[in-house]
């Protein structure tokens, strides 16, 4: 979808750069935890299935708080929302390095998964209310590049941190950063009652209209589940993986999971820019996506090995990492009149409930038929189902306003089905 590219006001800059930053520090203590796996396992004792708890549990208490963080963002204000997303993810973690077994290390993640709830809400208020339809895609995707930038840099330095001083000695930085993206979120919310972040009136009426293809609401929703379980199966498992299976020491784990999650950091961004400028619709590019993660992980599922490994790798997280910012882009199509937030925090109910339910369950799968390739396998399979259900699922045919900042109001959709992919 092209539209003539104009500049952006100086608030819209900002609340990229903050969101960007949220989504990251937010990503390094939570799903940064998959870079400690090979630790936890051996400090807590924990099984694979337990392992594969941690990112569920986080998105668990996420699937619980979504839709009402949602609410209270359009209500209340992005800043506010983002400060008690932060606090919440800190104090979680607090417990968990603290904690003197696993069952309370468990619920201090669980805890932490509550306020991660908030965080998709209130940044993608901040990054995209001010953002014409037609560069959402691209902008998007750079928000949800701080969850890959995140996670690039626990995969770097919490191993590292953890083999000098300890795992839980090692949760001190990323707490500290929670801390530290708290106030930002104070001062966000200054800036917002003086109304700095608000679309001037009137903003977009003049822009052309046009008519869009996407997906139906349970295509959408089931590519979301399924993407999104084998998302964080594979940060959540592939690291452990590497040192079963590979020979690789921790911290080589680690920096290949760094790996992983770079790729995806610079698949978002590009994923973001080719949906914009090459596609009608949103979903043309998540097919895609999806397509090369299903090539990578059954490349894993076969057993590549040396440097080879390392470019699947690479692909892998390009491809299923990096899908995100355009997924969140489809979902803000659908968003009514300063309903961002509430668009958002219901869009996310099916990504976080694949993230509870699939990633144990591959983890059950590994434990009982000790095997990591038909781990991988069936791995590959969901995602290439998930494709498949997006591109051949019926369509529904939705009006929007190329350059319009604020969302348009309800009442845009028409209900004229399609099979055809975009």
């Amino acid at each position: 979808m092209s539209a003539t590219r104009s500049p952006l006001p100086s608030a819209a800059r900002a609340g990229l750069a903050v969101s960007l930053f949220a989504m990251g520090t937010s990503t390094f203590t939570t799903l940064g935890l998959g870079a400690l796996a090979p630790y936890l396992r051996a400090s807590l004792h924990l099984s694979t299935f337990e392992l594969g708890a941690l990112p569920a549990l986080v998105f668990l208490g996420a699937l619980i708080t979504s839709v009402r963080a949602g609410r209270l963002t359009d209500r209340f204000g992005a800043g506010r929302a983002l400060t008690a997303s932060q606090l919440g993810v800190a104090l979680g973690v607090t417990i968990a390095a603290l904690s003197p077994d696993r069952a309370v290390f468990l619920a201090g993640v669980g805890i932490a998964g509550l306020g991660y709830g908030a965080v998709n809400p209130s940044t993608t208020v901040l990054s995209t209310s001010l953002v014409p339809r037609s560069r959402r895609g691209l902008f998007l995707s750079v928000k949800q590049a701080g969850v890959t930038v995140g996670g690039l840099v626990a995969g770097i330095a919490l191993p590292r941190l953890a083999d000098a001083l300890g795992w839980r000695v090692a949760l001190i930085a990323p707490i500290a950063l929670l801390v530290v993206s708290a106030l930002v979120g104070v001062w966000v919310a200054g800036r917002e009652r003086t109304g700095w972040f608000d679309a001037p009136h009137g903003e977009g009426a003049g822009a052309a209209l046009v008519r869009v293809r996407v997906p139906g609401p349970a295509a959408t929703a089931a590519f979301g589940f399924l993407s999104s379980g084998v998302q964080l199966s594979v940060t959540g498992y592939l690291a452990v993986y590497l040192v079963d299976t590979q020979a690789f020491s921790r911290p080589t784990a680690g920096l290949a999971l760094s790996v992983a999650f770079g790729a995806g950091c610079l698949g978002r961004i590009s994923w973001g820019s080719i949906s914009d400028r090459w596609f009608s619709t949103h979903a043309s590019t998540l097919v895609l996506s999806t397509l090369g993660s299903a090539v990578g992980i059954a490349a894993i599922s076969a057993g590549a090995r040396g440097p080879a490994l390392w470019v699947v790798v690479a692909l892998v997280g390009f491809c299923s990492i990096g899908w995100n910012g355009v997924y969140m882009a489809l979902l803000t199509d659908r968003a009514g009149d300063a309903k961002l937030g509430r668009a958002t925090g219901r869009g996310l109910i099916f990504l976080y409930l694949g993230v509870v339910a699939l990633p144990p369950l591959l983890g059950v799968l590994r434990d009982q038929a000790h095997s990591w390739p038909l781990t991988w396998a069936v791995a590959g399979g969901l995602v290439a189902a998930a494709a498949a259900i997006l591109a051949l699922g019926p369509r529904i045919v939705i009006s929007v306003r190329t350059g319009e900042r604020a969302p348009r109001a309800p009442g845009t959709v028409a209900a004229e089905p399609m099979r055809a992919p975009g």
